[in-house]
């Protein structure tokens, strides 16, 4: 006969079940269990799937602020990342850092030098972010001075019908 002792951790007071199995059974592996995890891999493959494909990997080219009207126009292309200048009724920014309409060339003269420190090619092209109400009054200055930056293509950012 073996002698040892019996932890009652494990097992109850009553000859050898457990407390983990009351019924004195040996465990065995559910099936539903395994359902469960199928269940879960699908879901979050799914929603995998879903991100990635809702995922721009172009990022946010433009920030419009609350109120701003962008205009319409028939024939339009997606924007590639160029330098932004927004224009708002009080207000005058390049890539997001507010400028006066006089310091205007001087900051994009700065954005042109930063692609010749970075020995990347010059495009030459700008971005004008305006609300449609925007008069050309207000708009001639700044294609004006985009110009004199050495920036000689400029579009302006429009919503595609």
């Amino acid at each position: 006969m073996i002698q040892g002792t019996i932890n009652h951790s494990q097992y109850g007071v009553i000859g050898g079940l457990s407390v983990l199995n009351p019924k004195g059974q040996r465990a065995r592996k559910e099936i539903y269990a395994d359902l469960l995890l199928t269940a879960l891999i699908d879901a979050f493959s799914i929603l995998v799937i879903f991100l990635l494909m809702s995922f721009s990997s172009s990022g946010d080219i433009l920030y419009i602020s609350k109120g701003m009207e962008l205009p319409k126009a028939g024939m339009a292309q997606e924007l590639e990342r160029q330098p932004v200048v927004r224009i708002e009724p009080d207000k005058l920014y390049v890539e997001d850092k507010a400028v006066s309409r006089e310091a205007l060339v001087e900051a994009l003269i700065e954005i042109r030098e930063k692609y010749q420190k970075m020995n990347q090619v010059f495009p030459g092209i700008v971005t004008i972010q305006a609300d449609r109400r925007v008069t050309y009054e207000a708009l001639s200055p700044i294609v004006q001075a985009a110009n004199q930056a050495g920036f000689s293509d400029i579009q302006f950012a429009v919503i595609g019908r």
